[in-house]
């Protein structure tokens, strides 16, 4: 009787322990999740690097998102000069080499660096999000704090390090995307970010 009752009351408190392990990470996650995605104003300032198959190069990003317009600033070598974009999800404008481009932001992108960049998710993996405008995202990892690691989205490996506290609670400081398309050609970005402001 006291080897039944041992036993079941061990089976309990395995139950238990394996109930409250797999309920917190996901929790963690989803308090995350909740908390970053009602951060719609921001600034960062960092540096991108991203790389094509044919091109290359790097610049110091200032990057201002209010809702779903934002505005960017690159300049450093890049290659090129310097860059503003500024616009919405659907179309942008790029001043560049004195020149005004108007298309939307995957292309203008993809001129300035050949990179296939989906840029409507930009501003959701800059925080440690999958992007709910794409198709979701697959394979996530997340951090014993909740954060995510890394994920899998529009057929960008994603990978996130360096979270900080901010004003607006812990965010990531570098972000880190590689992908394959297929005709195996292969892009890369890394956004690293040193400074994170929010409107008061």
């Amino acid at each position: 009787m006291t080897k039944a009752l041992l036993l079941i009351s061990a089976f309990i408190f395995s139950a238990c322990s394996l109930q409250q392990t797999d309920i917190s990470a996901p929790t963690d996650w989803q308090a995350y999740q909740l908390r970053v995605s009602q951060l719609n104003d921001w600034t960062v300032v960092g540096k991108l690097g991203f790389r094509a198959p044919d091109s290359g190069g790097s610049a110091t990003v200032n990057w201002q998102q209010q809702q779903s317009n934002f505005q960017l600033q690159l300049s450093g070598p890049l290659g090129v000069g310097s860059a503003t974009i500024s616009g919405n999800q659907q179309i942008a404008e790029m001043l560049y080499k004195d020149q005004l481009y108007r298309q939307t932001p995957e292309q203008l992108a993809a001129k300035l660096t050949g990179v296939p960049l989906p840029v409507n998710a930009l501003s959701w993996w800059a925080r440690g999000l999958p992007s709910p405008i794409q198709a979701a995202a697959s394979g996530l990892s997340t951090s014993p704090d909740g954060y995510a690691s890394s994920f899998e989205q529009a057929g960008w490996q994603l990978s996130f390090s360096r979270y900080a506290e901010t004003d607006a609670g812990s965010l990531p400081g570098k972000i880190s995307g590689t992908y394959q398309s297929s005709d195996d050609r292969r892009y890369s970005f890394k956004l690293v970010i040193s400074d994170w402001s929010f409107p008061k």
